[in-house]
């Protein structure tokens, strides 16, 4: 187990993530006040599922290695 690398991936995914977060409640909020359409939230949710899927690839190959 490379915990060095485990450990960066974690704290890159939660940076990200946290990003990824504060634009989604923006685009949620936006889209409350009609200024968006359900579809972009929709495209935020795939790209949220798409980079939950990819930190957890990250974090089993350094659990692995």
């Amino acid at each position: 187990m490379n915990v060095g690398a485990l450990v960066a991936v974690v704290v890159f995914a939660g940076a990200l993530l946290a990003i990824f977060g504060a634009l989604y409640r923006e685009a949620s909020l936006s889209h409350t006040r009609g200024e968006m359409g359900m579809d972009g939230i929709r495209i935020l949710r795939w790209a949220l599922l798409g980079y939950i899927a990819l930190y957890a690839l990250l974090a089993v190959t350094a659990f692995i290695t």
